[in-house]
């Protein structure tokens, strides 16, 4: 799996470095073409180019010595200054060299290991970042000297000691990432903190985070229903201005997301689930699509400069029905006896763990009294009281198509538990399932009920009082009719 982000790694680096090389090409043809300018000014009234601008009769008709002279006057003046040209000619060299260089760089240089001591780390980076800055600062002065806008006296102590942390957003895009590799398996408490004590620096780092194992290490007096351990999910939460993508890598659209991670003009974290080792790509392909399913591994995307609010920063949109607890799936298979039967149920971690090679000694057949057997939706929301003799199972079809129940351990009833509050947590976060929102949407719902209702009400009385009205003057008018009809009287009269 290192060679596919290494690959998204290069790929992004020989797109900056084409971009740099171009940058830096635009800005050595605008300074030699100033130079060229330069030359014409100087040169074009000596009296050799005067008698060629001027035809076979200048020699004859004119004094071209005098008038080189008279004309060389006023030229004089707009010629470049000795300071400046020296400098613009240095810029040039300056330039290629740096056009050369950034060319024969290889990307392994800018990669190093979580491994490492975190100094090390910080060293490296900060050297990666710092020979960019001078390709940024070089650009910088050449725009500079082709306004003519440069000004020893200001800009040489401004770009004295010119670093990384000078540059702007823009430039920070296209400067090639420093890449740290981390493998997160199990117990990942002491890497998340060195992490975090990397990101806290500030540079434009990104931390690869490889995962192939889906288990979590906890304490066996963990309580299930609190979370026992930090998740690298909830990284956004301590650290607002990191980015931070988390996606599977057989999930469609992987380059696309991997190239705005590593060109975001921050500190990132790209946390990927890859394949274990000798898994066959088919093999994972179907356990990364359960994993994802069964909230065991959340896909998310957090872009601190996507928008002002936090919430509108994360995106869950990656996730299957990302507006409900859990994906669900339609067991079919046959029961004791042998009739057809299907069974829809939540597929939850406890679903995939049982699937799943890497937890098969925690998923046991049920004992043989099975009246204290609960399935692990319902365990979940028991609390600690109820949850006492009770053993949570999870249904799966049978080598033999018939559907079955099997016990899951505590470990994975923990992490189940774990998973959902973590996908809670992310739904919230994300505004999909906010509380507050939700309490105010049912408050207002039933305002509007009651309203709505009370109109009815009201419409209804007036209709009842408009039909009574209306059946009166329909009475007294057939009454009349029939008065003037025995009577002989006039109608109006009546």
């Amino acid at each position: 799996m290192k060679e596919q982000i290494r690959q998204a790694v290069e790929d992004v680096w020989r797109h900056h470095c084409a971009a740099l090389e171009e940058a830096l090409d635009e800005s050595i043809s605008e300074l030699k073409n100033l130079l060229r300018l330069d030359d014409y000014q100087r040169h074009r009234h000596e009296p050799d180019r005067l008698e060629r601008a001027l035809g076979p009769l200048a020699a004859t008709n004119v004094d071209l010595g005098s008038l080189s002279r008279v004309l060389g006057e006023s030229a004089h003046s707009r010629a470049i200054a000795p300071e400046r040209l020296k400098r613009v000619q240095a810029l040039i060299r300056t330039l290629g060299e740096m056009k050369d260089t950034w060319s024969t760089i290889p990307p392994d240089l800018a990669s190093v290991e979580l491994e490492r001591k975190e100094d090390e780390i910080r060293e490296l980076a900060e050297q990666h970042l710092n020979r960019l800055a001078q390709v940024f600062r070089t650009l910088r002065i050449a725009q500079l000297e082709l306004r003519a806008k440069y000004e020893s006296e200001t800009h040489d102590a401004v770009f004295a000691d010119f670093t990384w942390r000078q540059l702007g957003p823009g430039e920070l895009r296209l400067c090639p990432a420093f890449l740290v590799m981390a493998r997160l398996d199990r117990d990942s408490g002491a890497q998340l903190r060195k992490m975090m004590s990397l990101l806290e620096s500030r540079m434009p780092i990104k931390i690869a985070v490889l995962r192939s194992s889906l288990r979590d290490v906890h304490s066996s007096t963990s309580d299930i229903g609190v979370p026992p351990t930090m998740s690298i999910e909830t990284l956004p939460l301590a650290m607002r201005g990191v980015y931070f993508l988390q996606v599977c890598a057989a999930a469609p659209n992987l380059e696309k997301h991997l190239f705005e991670a590593l060109t975001a003009p921050r500190p990132g974290v790209i946390s990927l689930l890859c394949r274990r080792d000798g898994e066959e790509q088919a093999a994972f392909q179907s356990r990364a699509d359960r994993a994802v399913r069964a909230r065991a591994f959340p896909m998310c995307v957090y872009d601190p400069d996507r928008a002002d609010r936090f919430v509108m920063c994360f995106d869950l949109s990656s996730n299957p029905s990302p507006d409900t607890l859990w994906t669900t799936e339609t067991l079919s298979g046959h029961d004791a006896e042998g009739q057809p039967i299907e069974v829809e149920q939540a597929f939850t971690f406890a679903h995939f763990a049982a699937s799943d090679t890497e937890f098969a000694a925690e998923v046991t057949d049920p004992p043989a009294t099975a009246d204290h057997l609960i399935p692990m939706t319902d365990y979940l929301g028991f609390s600690r009281l109820q949850r006492i003799g009770k053993l949570p199972f999870v249904s799966l079809v049978g080598n033999d198509g018939s559907i079955v129940r099997k016990v899951v351990s505590p470990a994975i009833a923990l992490q189940c538990s774990d998973r959902l509050h973590l996908w809670r947590t992310l739904q919230e976060i994300s505004g999909i399932d906010n509380p507050y929102v939700n309490t105010t949407r049912t408050t207002l719902q039933k305002e509007c009920a009651a309203e709505q209702e009370a109109q009815i009400k009201s419409l209804q009385q007036d209709m009842e009082k408009e039909a009574a009205r209306r059946e009166q003057v329909a009475v007294a008018s057939a009454v009349r009719r029939l008065v003037a009809h025995l009577t002989g009287i006039d109608p109006p009269q009546i």
